[in-house]
C-alpha cells in the first residue's frame, strides 16, 4: 500500500473510498492487481496557450500552480529507476512512455531529448515506447528534425479547422491555428513521425469538416474526446437525465462522424470507432474509456508524485493524488491504492444500470471522471450514458448489416 492512502473529508464515505475496493478483500476473493505498464510524464506544468476546457488549467483543478515548472534530471532518472524495478518484477516485456505538459516543448527540444535518453538509460535492458502530446505551436523545422531523430511518436492536440479550434486561444486570446498548422506541416516532412491528432468535441462544429481536415494535414489517427463533465459539472448542451434513452447530442454527432468515416475508403484510423469495433467483434483490450479491461496507467507529476490517471483530477481537489512519489516510493506501492483498484475490477466498478445495461461489455462505463457525482462517488453510468448507447447499437447495428451482405455473397 502507498505510504499515505490518499482521502479526504469530502470523499471518505465515497466510493471507491468507502472500503469497496480494499485491496486485501478483493484479495482474498481472488482478485490480483495489474501492473502498470504505461507513465504521462508531466514533463512541464506551464503551457503557452490557455484552451478553455483544459483540464489541467480551466476545470477547477489548481495542483499545477504549486508544482516545479518543470520535471528535474533527478526525478526523471528515480522515476526510470522505479518503472524498471517495476517491469522487471512483473516480467513486463516493454512499457510505454507519454510526455505531456502544459507544453512539452515550452523550454525547448532539448529538454525533451534530455528525458528521452535518460529515460531509455534508465529503463535498459526494458523496450520503451516514447511518445509527445505538444499544440506544435512551438514546433520549427529544426525541432522537427530533430523529434525525428528521437525515434519517437507525436501527437498534436487540434479540433478541426480555424473555426473548430475556437476553443485553443493563445495566452493573449488570440487564434494558436496558423502557428498550430504551421508545426504540423514541419512533423509532417518526416515519415512516421506525425501521428495521432487530439480533438474535443464541440457540437457547434461539423464532425465531417473535422475529420476531413485533420485527415488532409497528413495524420494517420484521429482520437476524438468528449468534453470533460461529471453529474455536478453537466458538459455542454447535456442535461440531468441518467436516463440510456435521453436525448442524446454527442451520440448523434459521433454517429455523424461514423457514417462518414465507415464510406471513406481511404480512411485513418479513428480510435473511439475502431476500439468499439474491436469490442463488439469480441475483443477485450481497449483503452481507459471504453470496455472492462484493467486500466494499467499512471501519471508522474513534475514533482515526482506518482498519480492516478491525471484526467480525474477536475473532479475535486486532489482526486489524482496517491501520497506516493518516485524519491520514497516503489510503483508497486500505488496498486493497492483504491484509485487504481477501482479501475482494475471491470464492472464491479459500476452500478446496477450499467449492469443492466445491453452494450455494457463496450461502454464499460465510460471515463471514470465522467461518473462522479458527491453522493455515489465514481460509481454511477457515464454523464455520457445516453450518447454511448445510441453509438454504441447504431455500430452494432451497422456491422450487422455488414455481416449479413457478406453472408448473401455467393461463393
Amino acid at each position: 500500500m502507498a505510504s499515505s492512502v490518499h482521502t479526504t473529508p469530502d470523499v471518505v464515505d465515497l466510493w471507491p473510498y468507502d472500503g469497496s475496493c480494499d485491496a486485501t478483500t478483493l484479495r482474498a476473493k481472488g482478485w490480483r492487481p495489474r501492473p502498470i505498464n504505461e507513465y504521462i510524464f508531466k514533463i512541464q506544468t506551464r503551457c503557452n496557450l490557455n484552451c478553455d476546457y483544459c483540464y489541467v488549467y480551466n476545470l477547477g483543478d489548481d495542483s499545477w500552480k504549486a508544482a516545479p515548472a518543470e520535471l528535474s534530471d533527478q526525478l526523471i532518472d528515480a522515476a526510470a529507476a522505479r518503472i524498471k524495478a517495476h517491469a522487471l518484477k512483473h516480467q513486463l516485456p516493454g512499457v510505454a512512455v507519454s510526455i505531456h505538459g502544459g507544453e512539452p516543448l515550452l523550454r525547448g527540444i532539448a529538454k525533451v531529448e534530455n528525458f528521452v535518453e535518460r529515460m531509455r538509460v534508465g529503463l535498459s535492458p526494458i523496450a520503451v515506447e516514447v511518445s509527445m502530446q505538444t499544440n506544435a505551436t512551438l514546433v520549427t523545422e529544426s525541432v522537427a528534425q530533430r523529434l525525428s531523430v528521437l525515434d519517437i511518436h507525436v501527437g498534436v492536440s487540434i479540433d478541426g479547422d480555424i473555426d473548430a479550434n475556437s476553443h485553443r486561444l493563445d495566452l493573449g486570446g488570440k487564434s494558436s491555428f496558423k502557428r498550430v498548422a504551421a508545426g504540423i506541416d514541419q512533423l509532417a516532412r518526416f515519415p512516421g513521425l506525425l501521428q495521432g491528432a487530439l480533438a474535443v468535441i464541440d457540437l457547434r462544429n461539423n464532425p465531417i469538416s473535422v475529420y476531413e481536415t485533420i485527415k488532409g494535414m497528413g495524420f494517420t489517427s484521429l482520437d476524438v474526446l468528449l468534453p470533460h463533465g461529471t453529474w455536478e459539472a453537466l458538459p455542454p448542451f447535456k442535461h440531468d437525465d441518467r436516463s440510456a434513452s435521453a436525448v442524446a447530442p454527442y451520440g448523434e454527432w459521433l454517429i455523424g462522424l461514423y457514417k462518414h468515416w465507415a464510406a471513406d475508403e481511404n480512411r485513418i484510423r479513428l480510435r473511439m470507432f475502431d476500439d468499439i469495433l474491436h469490442l463488439l467483434l469480441g475483443g477485450v483490450y481497449s483503452f481507459e474509456s471504453l470496455g472492462l479491461a484493467a486500466a494499467q496507467l499512471a501519471t508522474i507529476e513534475s514533482n515526482g508524485d506518482i498519480e492516478l490517471v491525471d484526467s480525474i483530477g477536475f473532479t475535486y481537489d486532489g482526486a489524482a493524488t496517491t501520497g506516493a512519489n518516485v524519491m520514497t516510493n516503489d510503483i508497486d506501492e500505488i496498486l493497492e491504492h483504491p484509485g487504481v483498484v477501482c479501475r482494475q475490477i471491470g464492472s464491479e466498478a459500476l452500478p446496477p444500470e450499467c449492469h443492466r445495461c445491453p452494450v455494457l461489455d463496450v461502454c464499460g462505463g465510460g471515463l471514470i471522471s465522467h461518473r462522479w457525482d458527491t453522493v455515489r462517488g465514481f460509481k454511477n453510468q457515464t454523464v455520457y450514458c445516453s450518447d454511448m448507447m445510441a453509438l454504441i447499437q447504431f455500430i452494432e447495428a451497422d456491422v450487422n448489416v455488414r455481416a449479413e451482405r457478406l453472408s448473401e455473397v455467393p461463393t
